[in-house]
């Protein structure tokens, strides 16, 4: 079993998984036989140290060799044993395995050699950014102009674009910190709170068209946010779901709305608060990440196993009985063994007594009813109306969920990859949520250092965030640098990523732009929350619904016709200054000299028809609907 360190190393990126080219062509064709799911001839293919272990014969693998690998003997046509059994790979995937194995090189494990710790960090991300670049010879874009710094700004930090009085005072301002300055007073506004707070209401609880039943969830976000809550905090929050305070009180709707599923509640823990995609190791280990073992994900179930919705006069809660829970689980051939309550680091919580036959008030600081220990009737309901929240003297969850956020790198490495995803486009570990082995990080000294220093310096979200955004890398033009023959690869941030808006984002910034005083709108977010892209996509691509819902929905037809915009635009006389206010409001710039003429030539001052046309174009166009 991988030590807890080799699984840190493992997470951050330093080990040596199948990856890269090689990677789709081992989990397509040959894990399902020798991996999480089953090893055939005790061969497990998951990694490059278990595949030069081999199983009941020698090594699979002879590193530069690809001739005396018996992984690529198998493939050729005609090889008996032929592998896949009932499938021929084809030519372009035999020539890479080949490839592979003539180019592997087995070393032995490095440790990262990591930045000083008392560094700043933004000087950090750009040192480390940059040496990435120069590994790979690769030119940066060249920094962002201030209009679109402070469009960008506006939308990562508000989610919303800057109104044109707001876009023009950053742009006449004088002074070289101005940037910094915009940083500071937008991370400390109520915006900020409410953008984040929509942010994690989707990480944490999807989108329900009902929000009605999560004012206390909102209300507690909300408060998260402009408190600055340590996130080890929130942590607790959520998973103990027992509030000590009135604002504290919205934290029990993250495992009530699981409706009592357990499963539900160990993988949406797993996901949101680890990063990690549990699931794939219900019934075995996992496929292709071999640190996550099916011990692992029942484990996870039994320490949320005795959890209960509740009423009580402070609202919905999450109860915990202090008996029960001891749960078997069986592999696909059919070996039962007994759950534990084990982390992901392979450390065991044991229990302050044995196995217990029956529930007792003895075991509860807070009891429940005395119904709750006694066998019900037939078609007897177990009450659920308590006066009282019931609090076992050893509460798994709270055992769980000091486990995962003290001194545990896994939780804070997951926050800070999801908030640099957020601003960056795209996670130092993609997809946010697959934090394992298959999904080595791109910049693993990088989300190491920025890990350890979240967690030493009190889990503070907005340090955080303040120190990405500050980043000349954060700060770069989306266009790719001239002298690029090749356009960099996403994954070396060498220029800002082209982000789609979200559904809130997109309602937000839709209002702004139309000229209405407020930015919120719950109506409208419902509607374009059905169409428009979700939060940490791994891939977008924009639908065949979102181009017809732009071009022929009556929706945007009535948004502008009925905006104080259109209202403010029909009374102006010049029609030069007319193209420049809509541009202003819309796309937050100035038009080009070639955009004013082709706009000259179709808009007319006080003709609605073609006002209202030209609106539609800009709000329609991608630069509206992309951070960029």
């Amino acid at each position: 079993m991988p030590s807890p360190r080799q699984i840190l190393s493992i997470l951050l990126g330093f080990s040596g998984p199948l990856c890269g080219q090689i990677h789709p062509v081992i989990i397509d064709n040959c894990t399902k036989c020798h991996g999480g799911v089953k090893q055939k001839g005790g061969l497990d293919l998951r990694t490059i140290d278990s595949a030069l272990e081999g199983g009941e014969t020698d090594t699979s693998l002879v590193p530069g060799n690809s001739e005396k690998s018996p992984l690529f003997q198998s493939i050729q046509i005609g090889s008996d044993p032929h592998m896949p059994p009932k499938k021929q790979l084809t030519p372009a995937e035999i020539e890479s395995l080949k490839l592979w194995i003539t180019d592997l090189k087995i070393t032995p494990p490095v440790e990262l050699v990591l930045p000083d710790p008392s560094r700043n960090a933004t000087e950090v991300i750009d040192q480390l950014i940059s040496k990435k670049w120069q590994e790979k010879e690769i030119t940066p874009a060249l920094p962002s102009n201030d209009a679109t710094f402070v469009r960008r700004i506006y939308l990562d930090l508000l989610g919303r674009t800057p109104k044109p009085d707001e876009a023009q005072s950053f742009l006449n301002d004088p002074d070289p910190e101005k940037r910094n300055a915009l940083i500071d007073r937008l991370t400390e506004s109520r915006e900020h709170a409410d953008h984040l707070t929509e942010v994690f209401n989707v990480v944490f609880l999807d989108r329900t068209k009902d929000r009605g039943n999560r004012k206390a969830w909102l209300d507690y976000l909300r408060w998260t946010f402009e408190s600055n809550r340590p996130w080890d905090q929130v942590g607790l929050d959520l998973i103990i779901a027992r509030p000590k305070s009135k604002m504290e009180n919205g934290a029990s709707r993250f495992l009530y709305e699981q409706r009592d599923s357990h499963h539900e509640m160990a993988i949406r823990t797993s996901r949101t608060l680890l990063g990690k995609q549990v699931q794939c190791a219900q019934c075995h280990d996992h496929p292709v990440a071999p640190e996550i073992e099916q011990g692992h994900y029942w484990g996870l179930i039994a320490f949320f196993s005795r959890s209960l919705n509740v009423k009580t006069p402070e609202g919905p809660r999450v109860a915990e009985r202090a008996h029960g829970g001891y749960d078997q689980f069986a592999n696909l051939e059919g070996k039962t063994s007994q759950s534990q309550l084990i982390l992901f680091s392979n450390k065991t919580i044991s229990e302050p007594y044995e196995k217990r036959e029956k529930d007792s008030k003895d075991f509860y600081t807070i009891a429940p009813p005395d119904q709750w220990f006694r066998k019900l009737k037939k078609d007897e309901k177990l009450k659920k109306d308590l006066s009282s929240l019931p609090v076992p003297r050893f509460s798994r969850r709270e055992k769980f969920a000091k486990a995962i956020t003290t001194d545990n790198p896994e939780y804070s490495a997951a926050i800070v990859n999801r908030i640099w995803a957020l601003l960056y486009g795209r996670g130092l570990v993609h997809p946010v949520d697959l934090m394992d082995s298959a999904h080595p990080a791109s910049h693993p000294e990088l989300l190491a250092w920025l890990t350890r220093d979240f967690s030493k310096n009190g889990h503070n979200l907005r340090r955080l965030i303040r120190a990405l955004v500050r980043s000349k890398a954060y700060q770069l033009d989306s266009r790719p640098a001239l002298s690029a023959s090749n356009p960099p690869q996403d994954l070396f941030f060498a220029r800002a990523l082209d982000k789609p808006l979200s559904a809130e984002a997109l309602t937000r910034s839709l209002r702004v732009a139309l000229g209405h005083d407020s930015a919120n709108d719950d109506a409208l977010r419902a509607k374009l929350a059905r169409i428009f892209p979700d939060l940490f996509e791994e891939n977008f691509s924009p639908s065949v619904q979102q181009t017809m819902f732009l071009t022929n929905g009556k929706l945007f037809e009535r948004l502008i016709a009925d905006s104080p915009l259109l209202d403010k635009l029909k009374e102006i006389e010049d029609r030069q200054t007319l193209v420049r206010e809509t541009f202003q409001n819309i796309l937050s710039r100035e038009p080009d000299e070639e955009e004013k003429q082709r706009s000259l030539s179709f808009v007319k001052a006080k003709d609605h028809s073609s006002i209202e046309q030209f609106c539609w174009a800009l709000i329609t166009s991608a630069e509206f609907r992309i951070n960029h």
